[in-house]
């Protein structure tokens, strides 16, 4: 199955993007200079009808990917700040990619700045984190906890040991 990103079909090369599930995605070649990964990867696959694999990169996560190295054509990111002053991250972003990111869920946003890191996209891994900082932001320790399925790493009695003495 081939899926046309909105390739231009002018003066323009169309390349073949091969995700892990076997899913082709037809894309201007100019948008993968966004990816690091991908650019390194043209000149390994020179001929436009070569499909070039992104092998850790499922097709929903790769469609995702295309549709952000297309809009980083129209639009470059705004800085995040880091840390994170605020959970507010709409405050921080682009309305598109706060549009973007804002719907996926944390185990969405796991496996794109995953597949985001493998292709080298350092905008995508970084507005990514800053979705996933600030959903850290919200809520009890417990409530995160449980959230991102993170578990103590202490027992409770380690945990009211470490309690009765305080930094300052």
């Amino acid at each position: 199955m081939v899926f046309r990103q909105n390739a231009k079909m002018d003066d323009s090369k169309i390349r073949k993007l091969k995700s892990s599930d076997g899913k082709i995605f037809e894309v201007d070649e100019k948008i993968l200079a966004n990816s690091k990964f991908l650019k390194d990867l043209i000149n390994d696959y020179p001929e436009p009808d070569q499909e070039i694999p992104t092998n850790q990169v499922d097709g929903k996560n790769l469609e995702k990917i295309i549709d952000y190295l297309k809009h980083l054509e129209i639009e470059k990111p705004k800085v995040i700040p880091k840390p994170l002053p605020s959970n507010d991250l709409k405050n921080f972003v682009n309305d598109w990619d706060y549009n973007f990111i804002h719907p996926l869920t944390i185990e969405e946003c796991i496996d794109l700045i995953n597949a985001a890191n493998f292709l080298d996209i350092s905008d995508l891994v970084t507005l990514v984190a800053a979705r996933l900082a600030s959903d850290m932001m919200t809520g009890p320790v417990e409530e995160v906890r449980e959230r991102f399925g993170i578990k103590p790493d202490m027992t409770e009695e380690e945990m009211e040991e470490y309690d009765r003495y305080p930094l300052d």
